[in-house]
């Protein structure tokens, strides 16, 4: 496992994220839509490709509980190898799901992101022609993922340099490497392409068919949440939260994206600080709230970060429980239980899980095919 788990996403960048909320932006072309809710004509999960045990008949189980028990009708495919991507993506479009492909090169320049997301547009249309509901993300939270847009050796450091006079200047070289992207990719790939911002990224979303955004809900923006997400229709283009989600200890819904930051890694082997308690009901119930929100909202889809982390057993010892410093909705038993993930794949669902299923069952009934559903220019 890697000292610092870069397979979760979002990094929660303090002042420079306040500098650029989009609270701070024009106000929203559309009003609230007060007591109305509307079903998600998406609803998924995140499937991270980024794993230790790698076992396509393991992969193809969990995308088969993902479309069947969990009732997604979508989902985001991630990772930084092409082949784990595609795999992925065939099993899903072959259960019926709408995939959104997101290629990621971490720490890696624009010259070998690009070359990276060309050869899996590539592969993305030869897997188009058969099943058509495909569509690409180019990228997530770039300014912080990719080098070269803020400095800094690694993530962290450029996320420490978004708000200081090193890092002015970082959305117009985002947008920038965007279109640069877009003009790379739609001569390759006639699906659908967004693009996972981060909230402290101002995107110039014209060239995009879907604005994407990862947004998780914390302390900082609790206030402020739903008219943060009111203020995405600003661009008048379908809006999907790429990513959301919380970790299952008390406390969890108060850090959101920042949830696993709990976790000492200097520590031989990491553990869990005292006073943290397991309670997979606050992750229950803060996305169950997210989803109304967003159902509120008219959001057009959503996107739980994430289904599985297989590389984090849960552990009946509270300092070496790292599982509930993680996102995902199902657990994997320690390494000395038969039933271990590495020698048999198996997992237990979360009680978010359980939620989500409800849910999205729900969410089936009411919405449209996802691939009759696009209202784009609406």
């Amino acid at each position: 496992m890697p000292q610092l788990p870069v397979s979760r996403r979002t990094v929660l960048v303090g002042a420079a994220t306040a500098a650029v909320a989009i609270t701070g932006a024009a106000p929203p072309a559309r009003a609230a839509s007060g007591g109305g809710r509307r079903a998600l004509e998406q609803h998924g999960v995140n499937y991270d490709t980024e794993r230790e045990v790698w076992n396509p008949a393991y992969v193809r189980r969990e995308v088969r509980a993902i479309a069947r028990d969990l009732h997604c009708n979508a989902i985001i495919v991630l990772g930084s190898d092409a082949a784990r991507l595609m795999l992925v993506a065939r099993h899903a479009a072959e259960e019926g799901l709408y995939v959104w492909l997101e290629p990621r090169q971490f720490d890696r320049d624009a010259r070998t992101t690009l070359a990276f997301l060309t050869s899996v547009s590539r592969a993305a249309e030869a897997l188009r022609r058969t099943y058509p509901d495909i569509g690409i993300s180019v990228g997530c939270e770039l300014t912080i993922f990719m080098s070269g847009l803020v400095p800094g050796d690694d993530y962290k450091e450029r996320a420490a340099n978004l708000g200081t006079p090193a890092g002015k200047g970082y959305n117009e070289r985002l947008n920038a490497f965007l279109a640069r992207a877009l003009k790379t990719v739609r001569p390759l790939f006639g699906g659908r392409l967004t693009y996972s911002s981060g909230m402290w990224e101002q995107v110039a979303w014209g060239g995009f068919d879907v604005v994407g955004v990862d947004l998780y809900r914390d302390a900082t923006n609790e206030a402020t949440y739903v008219q943060d997400v009111r203020a995405l229709h600003r661009f008048g283009k379908p809006v999907v939260i790429t990513e959301f989600g919380c970790c299952a200890y008390r406390g969890a819904d108060r850090r959101g994206g920042d949830g696993f930051d709990i976790i000492d890694w200097d520590h031989k082997p990491p553990i869990i600080p005292p006073g943290y308690v397991r309670d997979e009901r606050v992750q229950s119930r803060y996305i169950s709230e997210l989803l109304d929100v967003y159902e509120a909202e008219g959001v057009y889809g959503a996107f739980v970060y994430n289904f599985i982390e297989s590389d984090s057993p849960h552990m009946p010892e509270p300092c070496l429980d790292l599982d509930m410093a993680g996102f995902a909705l199902v657990s994997v038993l320690p390494l000395d239980s038969p039933r271990n993930y590495p020698a048999t794949g198996d997992w237990e669902p979360r009680a978010a899980f359980h939620t989500v299923a409800r849910r999205y069952a729900a969410m089936f009934k009411k919405s449209r095919p996802t691939s009759l559903a696009w209202r784009l220019g609406t």
